[in-house]
């Protein structure tokens, strides 16, 4: 049977501050702070998952080089069996040293790797050190810091140990289609021991019906299941059942999984996104996870917090901008919330000409490929994972963008093709990608960008911001955004969907003016409502995603009279206070009577 075993908890921490070895592996091969022996009396006890931005202000913000250690004891390990590492994630490159020996790297910080440990693992006493570099010049991707660059071990870490053969490359896909719930569930068996006298059989059960094969010498497997009375999953009725995977010999069982899976369809059909047949209005928000407590980890308490007011807010959809903690999909599941998630190839800008750019270097190319497969295998078995991306504001005019997001877009359809494809272009920066993905995302902030960087909004006088302002309605003209839109629709394919992703103004929490000064609530309020109405205006916008849910540590953001260390784009303040804009987005997404939202939302108070 697989036994697991979790590492988390407390673990041994140091920064180590000597740069000249750092990541030269030639006068470096073995640092003093890997060994099992080291001294670690001055180490700091830390927390892990955790980020060191979090374990004391003077690390608050560090960028560089640091070392986690951690003893942990094993019973039962002998030899023939298997043994493995699993990080939930690690930001952004780590090595990893297990009792004396290094045993393996990765590189790309917000998706799960395994580090096989079967020779260095022992019974009994055993000795774990990582070491981990957050620099900006060590990061790939993304190849700019839009949202804060935390450090540290920051998703789970658990040791698994396996015997015998065991289930291996699970692949679950709940169909519903014309009212018949189709499960097939696909994947193979490894074995480690040879097993004399009886052959491998699987069993799934689902909703009390079974299905039973034994495996032949190929050692995959490929069931279907049928079931023409079950419910579909949506987000107004997340219906998930319980599956279970066996793996047997004999009357034995050598392993076993147990998932919670709904049945959908979703598809892009006649220039809409169908969900379960019907045309479904995705209505969604952007999602930059950051805690003032824990920072990048995401604890089940405050992704609980999060998506139930996403729920209030009447969003069935969530776009996030790198992938995520399993917790978070599981959440997503039983909330009924449909996912958008991306790689962090993001907001690459080499200029038009350019050759020779990280798009065609090989190195850059295996690390967003190596992250894309990571992001699906860990994402793939989860009903609410509805759309991948493959980009986020890149320049695609340069000639090497072409073929790289090609093959990444292809490799996203060979590992899950269930799901929809996307890309979110900056201000119709969309080159060759619209016949490339499913649906095109359109991100643009007229009414704010256009506004803060023409100079205006930008010199507060004191704490004038914080008074009644009399200085008259700020108009928004969003003419520029309607021109950027038909000049979209009018140049790609006539049946091509389009979601509206990133727009929204920012606004300080607590700063209020009926004159609509730029930065105040009642601003950032309206711009949003107005660009819900114009997305009223095309039939070929299929969803919406206000950027973003809360405010976030940016380090992106010039610091001025307003942007201080956050960007203030949340709906939500970083500590989860509820603007203005928040209501909007409510009353937007929850009322069935669009004329009505429009007069609602007239009122002084909105």
């Amino acid at each position: 049977m697989r036994k697991i075993s979790s590492l988390k908890g407390q673990w041994d921490f140091i920064p180590d501050l000597d740069p000249k070895y750092h990541g030269d592996k030639t006068i470096y091969p073995f640092p003093p702070y890997a060994k099992p022996d080291a001294n670690r009396y001055h180490w700091k006890k830390v927390p892990v998952p955790g980020v060191w931005q979090k374990y004391a202000e003077r690390y608050d913000i560090f960028e560089g080089v640091c070392w986690f250690s951690k003893v942990f004891e094993v019973t039962g390990y002998k030899e023939g069996m298997v043994s493995r590492i699993r990080f939930g994630a690690v930001n952004y490159l780590c090595r990893v040293f297990l009792n004396g020996e290094e045993i393996g790297s990765h590189e790309t910080g917000y998706t799960e790797f395994v580090i096989d440990t079967t020779k260095h693992l022992r019974e009994g006493t055993n000795h774990i050190a990582v070491m981990v570099d957050n620099r900006a010049t060590t990061v790939k991707w993304p190849p700019c810091l839009g949202y804060f660059n935390y450090g540290g071990i920051h998703r789970d870490v658990t040791l698994e140990i396996l015997e015998d053969a065991y289930l291996d490359d699970i692949t679950i896909n709940g169909n519903y289609h014309e009212d018949v719930c189709t499960l097939g569930i696909s994947g193979k068996v490894k074995c480690i021991n040879e097993i004399h006298g009886s052959e491998l059989s699987i069993e799934i059960i689902c909703d009390n019906k079974k299905a039973k094969i034994d495996l032949d010498a190929s050692n995959k497997f490929d069931l279907k299941l049928f079931f023409p009375d079950l419910e579909p999953w949506h987000p107004e009725d997340p219906h998930l059942y319980h599956i279970t995977l066996r793996l047997f010999v004999g009357e034995l069982t050598l392993d076993i999984h147990e998932f919670w899976h709904g049945f959908k369809s979703l598809c892009v059909s006649n220039g809409e996104v169908h969900l379960n047949g019907d045309p479904i209005n995705m209505k969604g928000i952007c999602y930059v996870y950051d805690s003032v407590i824990t920072g990048m980890v995401m604890t089940k308490e405050q992704i609980e917090i999060d998506i139930g007011l996403m729920k209030e807010m009447g969003c069935n959809a969530v776009r996030c901008h790198y992938p995520m903690d399993k917790n978070f999909y599981e959440a997503c599941d039983r909330n009924g919330m449909m996912v958008w998630i991306e790689p962090t190839v993001y907001c690459y800008h080499p200029p038009d000409d350019a050759v020779n750019t990280a798009y065609s270097n090989p190195e850059w190319i295996d690390c967003a490929k190596q992250m894309t497969i990571e992001m699906i295998r860990t994402a793939k078995n989860h009903t609410s994972v509805s759309i991948y991306g493959i980009g986020n504001e890149c320049n695609t005019a340069n000639p090497e963008a072409k073929e790289f997001f090609r093959s990444i877009a292809y490799l996203v359809r060979q590992e899950d093709p269930a799901r929809l494809l996307s890309y979110a272009a900056l201000y119709g920066n969309i080159g060759p990608l619209a016949d490339m993905v499913d649906i095109l995302g359109i991100n643009s902030y007229w009414g704010w960008y256009d506004k803060i960087f023409g100079g205006k909004g930008l010199k507060p006088e004191g704490d004038e911001w914080q008074k009644q302002s009399n200085v008259p309605v700020e108009p928004i003209d969003l003419g520029p955004m309607r021109q950027m839109l038909d000049k979209a629709i009018f140049e790609n394919r006539k049946d091509l969907v389009l979601f509206l992703t990133e727009f929204g103004a920012d606004s300080v929490p607590g700063f209020y003016s009926q004159s609509m000064d730029l930065w105040s609530e009642d601003y950032h309020a309206e711009v949003v409502k107005e660009i819900f109405k114009l997305s009223e205006e095309y039939p070929q916008i299929a969803g919406t995603f206000p950027f973003c849910f809360s405010d976030y540590r940016d380090p992106s953001k010039v610091s001025n009279g307003y942007w201080n260390e956050l960007n203030l784009k949340g709906v939500v303040s970083y500590d989860r206070r509820k603007k203005l804009v928040f209501e909007i987005v409510k009353l937007w997404y929850g009322a069935n009577d669009i004329r009505k939202i429009h007069a609602a939302t007239e009122r002084s108070d909105l």
